[in-house]
């Protein structure tokens, strides 16, 4: 949504024929100084963004693990409405408990199941919000020391030139950030 705000701006305004320089106090103007940043490479380069994948990945594989448990429980059921010579021995309240125990499973899998991804979900949410607050505040010290007026995710382009890719500037201001935490959370 914000991709297609800060497109339609700049198509208007390159539209409409206003220059793309900012106005200082005695109206002179400058020409804009705009740097890019990969959302995408910071993420997956930092050292928070690989702490917080790692904890995704940790959640991802304890609820795995209940899905499989409940998986392999049915399945094991499944196997006996397979095999004619063990419901052969069963008595008709041995069936129907067999039959109600399955069904039970079935569903407590599929309530497991509408849980896990909503989980999942929400977890991923939860982390790229808190990644893109913290490397848009990164991105604003990186465009304060460079004297840059913007800074961009490099989704919104389709082109820049290589000399305006900030991302490993904005990496290397994260894993100071998160050393410095790192350092002040041990003591």
């Amino acid at each position: 949504m914000k991709k297609k705000v800060l497109s339609h701006l700049v198509a208007a305004l390159f539209l409409t024929g206003v220059p793309l320089t900012a106005h200082d106090a005695s109206m002179s103007t400058k020409p804009l100084k705009i740097g890019v940043v990969n959302f995408k490479k910071v993420v997956e380069e930092s050292k928070l963004g690989k702490q917080e994948q790692a904890n995704f990945e940790v959640l991802k594989k304890q609820m795995e693990s209940v899905l499989e448990e409940k998986e392999k429980a049915l399945n094991e059921i499944s196997v006996k409405f397979n095999d004619q010579d063990y419901l052969d021995g069963l008595s008709t309240d041995g069936e129907n408990e067999l039959k109600h125990k399955f069904r039970t499973l079935n569903a407590e899998l599929g309530q497991i199941q509408s849980q896990y991804y909503q989980t999942l979900n929400q977890a991923n949410m939860k982390i790229l919000q808190k990644l893109n607050e913290i490397v848009a505040q990164a991105a604003s010290g990186v465009a304060k020391d460079a004297q840059i007026d913007l800074i961009l995710n490099e989704e919104s382009g389709f082109y820049y030139a290589p000399d305006l890719d900030f991302s490993k500037r904005v990496i290397a201001t994260l894993d100071s950030l998160y050393d410095a935490e790192q350092k002040g959370g041990k003591k």
